[in-house]
């Protein structure tokens, strides 16, 4: 076997392994729910709320696009921006969330002409921001309901401080500049892990960032916290009103802290068609946390399943609109 296939092959069983998770992993979520709660929660699904769902799920997107908008330079019309992001939200979620960043990457640097590292580095400092706004949620929720989340105290902690940690690699790029970049090098290398063709995408991106000024990238981080804060309020708000379309009532702070979790879970590499099962499996555990029966919740999560999935199939409608405003330019 040749070293090209090798890759190949180790993929191969890992994106195997993910998929026979996921499908395990549903399995699991289903058999703790009956079809009866199952058909009895689309039976009182509320349309009222299912709308307000919907017009955040629209801001939610509206705003990750002038986020990408902004940290590129205005290099792509933010129509054009909006049609990556749709596009890219719908192969996460219904194929995988590495599939969904490629195409983010092929479509910014091949179709609009961005320079890849470019497209690399914008995408980057929006999780820099993405990991902030994540990082103050999780720490503000989990003050409130310090006396609540017992079982998950340890976890809370560790995150709140390796999340920091991360954002302290990304700043010591930007001020220790090459230094910092050829010691990461050094120590990736020792352990073998230069090998790794994400590894050496990675290492580009550091010392495409280090080559850049200072003062813009801070700047572009400034703004990818403040658009990352927004998206943060958003994505909660369209959580919130997902569960209130099917009538459960919680209190706003336990939302809060549970999708501050799941947002960290969604990173996770391990998940396919936008994390089945691992999302579920996550919702059943966090919110029965709070007193959610879990036969409730597990038909609650898969009724959720069933939103993101629609709200993504709704959204490609703008596609065409995006392709219109790329011809007019």
């Amino acid at each position: 076997m040749t070293e090209a296939q090798k890759p190949s092959k180790y993929r191969m069983i890992w994106n195997i392994f993910k998929f026979v998770l996921a499908v395990l992993l549903v399995w699991f979520v289903f058999s703790r729910t009956s079809v009866g709660e199952i058909v009895g929660l689309f039976q009182k699904v509320s349309f009222i709320w299912l709308l307000i769902s919907f017009i955040w799920f629209s801001l939610m997107t509206s705003m990750k696009a002038l986020e990408y908008h902004l940290l590129s330079g205005r290099q792509t019309p933010y129509p054009r921006v909006l049609s990556i992001v749709v596009t890219q939200n719908a192969i996460s979620n219904f194929i995988a969330t590495g599939a969904g960043i490629a195409s983010y990457l092929t479509m910014f640097s091949v179709d609009e002409g961005v320079r890849l590292r470019k497209a690399v580095a914008t995408f980057l400092i929006a999780k820099i921001g993405d990991l902030v706004a994540v990082w103050l949620t999780l720490l503000a929720s989990g003050l409130l309901l310090w006396r609540e989340i017992s079982a998950l105290r340890v976890a809370v902690l560790v995150m709140l401080i390796v999340i920091p940690l991360a954002i302290g690699v990304f700043a010591g790029v930007i001020l220790l500049r090459h230094r910092f970049v050829d010691l990461v090098g050094q120590w990736a290398k020792s352990l073998m892990l230069d090998k790794f063709s994400m590894i050496q995408r990675s290492l580009e991106t550091l010392h495409f960032l280090a080559e850049q000024d200072e003062k813009t990238v801070f700047s572009s981080i400034r703004t990818g916290v403040i658009c990352s804060s927004v998206y943060m309020i958003l994505t909660l708000l369209w959580a919130y009103a997902s569960l209130r379309a099917y009538s459960v009532d919680l209190s706003v702070i336990t939302v809060v802290f549970v999708n501050s979790w799941m947002q960290l879970i969604s990173w996770l590499p391990i998940q396919v068609f936008g994390g089945l099962g691992v999302s579920e499996t996550s919702q059943v555990y966090l919110y029965g946390l709070f007193g959610v029966p879990v036969i409730e919740m597990a038909a609650v999560s898969l009724g959720l399943r069933v939103i993101l999935y629609t709200f993504n199939l709704l959204s490609l409608l703008y596609l065409p609109f995006g392709t219109l405003s790329r011809r007019s330019a």
